[in-house]
């Protein structure tokens, strides 16, 4: 999109995820987990469900360790840019929400259509009501519809 550049209303840098520090204790407890899950698969005699746990705390672990990089947030006429990378248009998103939980801040995209319906974008260290204010002119703000897994997320620091 040439026209990107010209219809750009607001854009910073954020981190593109938050980064949690984990104690050795976090391991412990999420390892015991793990085992805990693996013998609930044994127990069940169900292969397939043993290789999704293995597979899930693999990837968890991979993720967990991942440092987060820097990356570009444009608002634009037509939607939300990330990175030059992704774009969120206006008409494919139902709602926004903004949540600021201790130091997680982020805005939340609700999408009409598509695999993946919901979207976290970093707010950094922007003003979350100034945001708020822009988009609210292209889509509807509905706070507090934060997901069940951001939840999960913020508790289990993943």
């Amino acid at each position: 999109m040439s026209d990107n550049k010209s219809s750009t209303i607001y854009s910073y840098q954020a981190l593109e995820f938050d980064k949690y520090h984990k104690s050795p204790t976090w391991y412990v407890m999420f390892s015991i987990i793990f085992v805990l899950l693996l013998i609930y698969a044994i127990i069940q005699r169900s292969p397939i469900t043993f290789v999704v746990f293995v597979l899930l705390f693999i990837v968890t672990l991979l993720i967990s360790s991942k440092d987060p990089k820097e990356i570009l947030v444009e608002i634009t006429k037509i939607g939300i840019n990330l990175d030059k990378k992704t774009t969120f248009r206006y008409q494919d998103i139902d709602s926004f929400g903004i949540f600021i939980r201790d130091d997680v801040r982020f805005i939340s995209i609700y999408l009409t259509e598509g695999m993946m319906r919901y979207a976290r974008i970093p707010l950094g260290e922007e003003n979350p009501e100034d945001i708020a204010d822009i988009l609210e002119q292209y889509i509807p703000r509905e706070d507090g519809k934060e997901r069940f897994m951001d939840t999960i997320d913020h508790i289990l620091k993943i």
